[in-house]
């Protein structure tokens, strides 16, 4: 018996389909963890930077500036009009930071460069991103080890 073999089995092509769906579906859920870890990345350098930018406003304008934080409405921000949303999968904590109002925190900033001090720590799913304090005598924004 001759045996034409110019094609594939059925069998053939539904190992192939399914070997291309398994790839295709590890690449999407690769793809949707590097864009949660850029926008985590991206919320800790803006958070470190309106920091920075309180502190800058406080000295240069000779007022007290406030950087806020919002546990309830998972946001941050200087000027209500420009608040930046905590993402969802961040975790922020504080310690040594004062609570302005219910459920807000914040951390001042005033004109001879002082702060009221603190330090934040960034976390997603339990896992340490970013730790940094505000020095209370100079009120710069210093990175912090891991032991605190």
């Amino acid at each position: 018996m001759k045996s034409n073999s110019n094609g594939f089995t059925l069998i053939e092509l539904l190992v192939v389909l399914v070997i291309l769906g398994v790839m295709s579906s590890l690449v999407f859920v690769s793809v949707g963890r590097s864009i949660t870890k850029k926008r985590t990345r991206l919320f800790a350098q803006e958070m470190v930077s309106l920091c920075r930018k309180a502190r800058r406003l406080a000295i240069t304008h000779g007022n007290i500036s406030t950087f806020y934080i919002s546990s309830e409405e998972r946001k941050c921000w200087i000027d209500k009009e420009n608040p930046i949303d905590i993402p969802p999968e961040m975790r922020v904590e504080g310690k040594g930071i004062h609570e302005l109002e219910h459920g807000i925190f914040g951390i001042r900033f005033f004109p001879d460069g002082s702060s009221s001090g603190g330090a934040l720590f960034l976390s997603r799913d339990e896992e340490p991103l970013l730790a940094f304090r505000v020095d209370l005598l100079t009120g710069l924004i210093l990175p912090m080890d891991e032991e605190g």
